[in-house]
């Protein structure tokens, strides 16, 4: 098992590369047990994800199949086995607790208190001296509580009856009921589950016509059930298919009408509308209200793709303020805005293919314009071409999949020889993405802007807002307007923060392209629990969707670093050279 150290580990690894003396130093142990411990994870993880040095003696978590990841971590952790007693029964002692884990008293004592705090939004943890703890919920969200920990591990809890094979019979017994569409299998074999555990608790008020199927299904599955336990059952699976049956495309279209607002880049579309419709009937037809437990961070999201994180936070608080919708998985929202965006960049990027073999240039071709969006390849023979070809037009990107030799240095060729492979097609679409900037990095952060602001230790976060806004104002560099959103979107919280560079933003209407204000700050300062030591104000124009991939590149060159490097930046040009 895992020890908190290793998890703690995990988690901080995953979001940017950290030294070995600083990963020792935070948890007060030598540098060799932490490569211990990174060792024992490397060999524990099985290849689901690796830690590995990057750079200058960092060391970073590479996850290469994340669901395999959190299953794995889910199996190593105690958490579920000790909240499905707590569901289960009514009240149940510490010591009682640690006989049925099979573990020491004193890891319960110092379980219980991060159990509570964990799930502080989901339910209350009560104590009752002299007899122990309960779960304080009403009887439906216990049985989606317990159900939700059945269908991550149906042996949980040891069931009478309920042997390995059980599920998978119960699963496949399931699979023909048609009266709740929406609900899924293995969700409805979860319920019956549930409501099986806690049938001595549960009081019927009457018997439901879908009582009878439900009995068919599971005493095929060998699970024996009351007309009373499987009418609840019936009763709760029936509110949910209501619930879910209410959500629809018009339903979120007006949500989505009721949240647009002047500046904001345009994203609505019919598949948008599709998917989040069908996003939010999973999730009210199969409500998961326990968030795992270490889920994937936001900021790569948040950082890549600024506005569609914006809309899914307003679209996801709307939601929780109109509906008790649980929205635990809130990153599958905002990459459907982040596909939507992608969606409406219009504008085609000429790719010129310098190729001698026709037959490999056609599928070279196909291959770029079938992995690349919006991308158009020009298929040219000889350097000859290529010099007419840049006359007319100037090219996102130079393939040179020839043998003939060209200068790289001018910064917007690739040499990739013969058929290019799937890791050639990723170098093609990460070059595009951030080539104009990479080019004229001065052009989005122009020197002159650059200021230093000397925050005092005690100063706020939105005191250094509104006094950096208010100079850049008086500087005309942004309007009333620009600053007034900053103000409002940096009030709001889901701060955007990049490795220690706070990332206050706003959507204009403006003409100009993307624009940022690089700063320096005297004093380090908390940001939604974050260490801030530089602000980079930025205003994107909802007209240059294309320039929005500005934010992706900050985030993937930034997060190459180590906080130390970031740290020391001292003025614009140190920032502009980590850009270069």
């Amino acid at each position: 098992m895992l020890n908190e150290r290793q998890f703690a580990l995990l988690d901080e690894l995953e979001s940017q590369p950290v030294s070995l003396g600083v990963l020792a130093q935070k948890r007060a142990v030598s540098a060799r047990t932490i490569l211990r411990d990174i060792d024992y994870l490397n060999f524990t993880l099985g290849g689901k994800a690796r830690i590995h040095t990057v750079g200058n003696s960092l060391y970073q978590l590479e996850i290469v199949d994340r669901k395999g990841y959190f299953q794995l971590l889910q199996r190593h952790d105690n958490d579920d086995r000790m909240l499905a007693l707590l569901l289960i029964h009514p009240v149940i002692s510490r010591a009682q607790l640690a006989e049925a884990l099979n573990l020491p008293d004193t890891w319960v004592a110092e379980r219980l208190p991060r159990l509570k705090k964990r799930y502080a939004r989901v339910f209350t943890l009560g104590s009752r001296p002299g007899s122990g703890h309960y779960v304080v919920v009403d009887r439906d969200k216990r049985i989606i509580l317990l159900a939700e920990l059945f269908r991550k591990d149906p042996l949980v809890f040891p069931l009478v009856g309920i042997a390995a094979g059980s599920f998978t019979a119960l699963l496949e017994n399931c699979r023909p009921l048609t009266a709740w569409p929406d609900i899924t299998p293995d969700y409805r074999a979860s319920m019956i589950l549930a409501v099986y555990a806690l049938r001595h608790q549960l009081v019927a008020k009457g018997l439901h016509p879908a009582a009878e199927a439900l009995q068919a299904c599971t005493e095929r599955a060998g699970l024996w059930m009351s007309q009373a336990m499987l009418s609840i059952l019936a009763e709760r699976l029936d509110d949910l298919q209501q619930e879910a049956r209410r959500i629809t495309p018009e339903y979120v279209t007006g949500i989505l009408a009721s949240l647009t607002h002047a500046g904001q880049p345009a994203m609505v579309d019919a598949q948008l509308i599709n998917d989040l419709t069908g996003h939010l009937v999973r999730c009210v037809a199969m409500p998961k209200w326990l968030p795992e437990h270490r889920q994937g961070s936001m900021n790569h999201l948040k950082a890549a793709w600024p506005a569609a994180f914006d809309m899914s936070v307003k679209f996801i608080h709307h939601l929780k303020e109109s509906r008790d919708i649980p929205l635990i998985d809130s990153d599958l929202p905002g990459l459907y805005f982040a596909c939507a965006l992608e969606r409406h960049h219009h504008e085609s990027v000429p790719v010129v293919l310098l190729a001698d073999q026709n037959a490999i240039a056609t599928i070279n071709k196909m291959a770029i314009e079938r992995a690349v969006f919006n991308c158009r390849v020009i298929v040219v023979r000889t350097p000859d071409e290529l010099c007419a070809i840049r006359q007319e037009l100037t090219p996102g990107l130079v393939i040179n999949n020839s043998h003939y030799p060209l200068d790289e240095r001018q910064g917007c060729v690739l040499t990739i020889r013969h058929i290019i492979p799937a890791a050639g097609l990723d170098q093609i679409k990460d070059f595009l993405a951030s080539a104009f900037i990479r080019q004229q990095p001065t052009r989005f952060f122009p020197a002159e802007s650059y200021f230093h602001y000397r925050n005092g230790p005690n100063e706020r976060w939105m005191q250094v807002v509104a006094a950096i806004t208010t100079r850049l104002r008086q500087q005309n560099l942004i309007t009333e307007t620009e600053a007034r959103r900053i103000e409002q979107r940096e009030q709001e919280g889901e701060n955007l923060i990049v490795n220690r560079i706070a990332i206050p933003h706003c959507w204009s209407e403006q003409p100009q392209p993307f624009r940022g204000f690089f700063v320096t700050l005297e004093s380090p300062l908390s940001v939604n629990g974050e260490e801030v030591r530089h602000v980079l104000v930025a205003c994107a124009s909802a007209e240059h969707q294309q320039e929005l991939k500005i934010f992706g590149y900050l985030a993937s060159v930034l997060n190459r670093y180590s906080p130390q490097t970031i740290e020391a930046l001292r003025d614009h040009d140190a920032f502009i050279a980590l850009l270069r």
